[in-house]
């Protein structure tokens, strides 16, 4: 298997030249290689990812894999885009739930970093590469993946919701609740979220409180001045 070329069978006996693959087969062999390096960075971690291990763990020659991704910051680029369209689904589902709809304003975004968090709970490898992987060359690549439009994509929407939620709260028009106060409190409730879960993946062995009851009470307690009604949490936890 590790003479096997994207462009065709390995061998080409009697001097044929070999198939050209169809479109189909190109893109098989593409998820191929993006399913392998997800695998390796499970078992292997940001050290053990690289090109020419990812080709010899698809059954490919070194080379082969260039023809898909010219680097491995581009495979992971795909990868973590594959990863961040997922979560957006996920929110934006939690957000159109019939039970969500016309809850108080902080019961809302509960609703939202719940479902946050449930689809890392879901997801930890993925978690670890993009919040907790401490390789230098992995730090870079997520330096250089954040200015990906998918990066972008989320992060307006947890901000447009919060946004929203806010100026419902405080009876302003959605323009007129500074960026600034939006930023904070968005990014504030991601943090907090972020490091419950990051407690229970990268210290799996201590003996934590439940993860969802202290989802439930980060979130609470910070969402609980958005109403003046205070908070009714939703009933789903992650």
């Amino acid at each position: 298997m590790g003479d096997r070329q994207p462009g065709g069978t390995s061998g080409n006996p009697g001097g044929r030249r070999a198939r050209a693959r169809t479109a189909q087969e190109q893109e098989l062999v593409r998820r191929q290689f993006l399913e392998c390096a997800r695998r390796v960075h499970a078992r292997d971690g940001a050290s053990g990812l690289t090109m020419r291990r990812l080709a010899a763990e698809a059954g490919y020659s070194p080379g082969a894999i260039y023809l898909y991704f010219p680097s491995r910051q581009e495979l992971l680029r795909e990868l973590w885009a594959e990863d961040l369209q997922g979560l957006l689904a996920a929110m934006q589902a939690a957000m159109e739930a019939p039970g969500v709809r016309g809850q108080a304003p902080g019961a809302r975004l509960m609703a939202l970093f719940q479902a946050y968090a449930a689809f890392w709970w879901q997801r930890q490898d993925p978690f670890r590469a993009l919040f907790l992987e401490a390789d230098h060359q992995f730090v870079q690549d997520r330096v250089a993946f954040a200015a990906d439009p998918v990066v972008i994509q989320v992060n307006t929407f947890i901000t447009g919701q919060v946004r929203a939620v806010m100026a419902e709260a405080t009876g302003q028009a959605d323009a007129d609740v500074p960026e600034e106060q939006v930023n904070v409190t968005a990014h504030g409730l991601l943090a907090a979220v972020n490091g419950v879960i990051s407690l229970h993946i990268g210290n799996g062995g201590f003996p934590w409180a439940d993860r969802g009851a202290m989802i439930d009470y980060v979130l609470t307690a910070l969402t609980a001045g958005l109403s003046a009604h205070g908070v009714r949490g939703v009933s789903a936890r992650p």
